[in-house]
């Protein structure tokens, strides 16, 4: 029982660990998880770098009107965007 407890709670720290939320110069959100390994803005709408492998999921998906959301995984090796 108490190697249940010691194991949920270092999986909870490494899940929480390095979180850090700010306000971006176009008004939106960034939500920074695992230290960067996962990054949310919203509002976004800032053309993806070079070095990323960018997928559109509004092409995919074909919604009318985008959110402006950017969700980066691995430090910005893969980006997917709705804008």
């Amino acid at each position: 029982m108490k190697a249940r407890l010691l194991l949920c709670t270092v999986i909870g720290s490494l899940f929480t660990a390095g979180c850090a939320t700010q306000t971006t110069a176009s008004g939106g959100r960034e939500k920074n998880v695992l230290g960067g390994a996962v990054t949310v803005e919203t509002n976004s709408f800032q053309p993806p770098t070079a070095a990323t492998i960018n997928t559109d999921t509004s092409k995919i998906v074909g919604r009318g009107n985008p959110s402006g959301k950017k969700v980066s995984l691995l430090w910005g090796l893969l980006t997917f965007t709705d804008y």
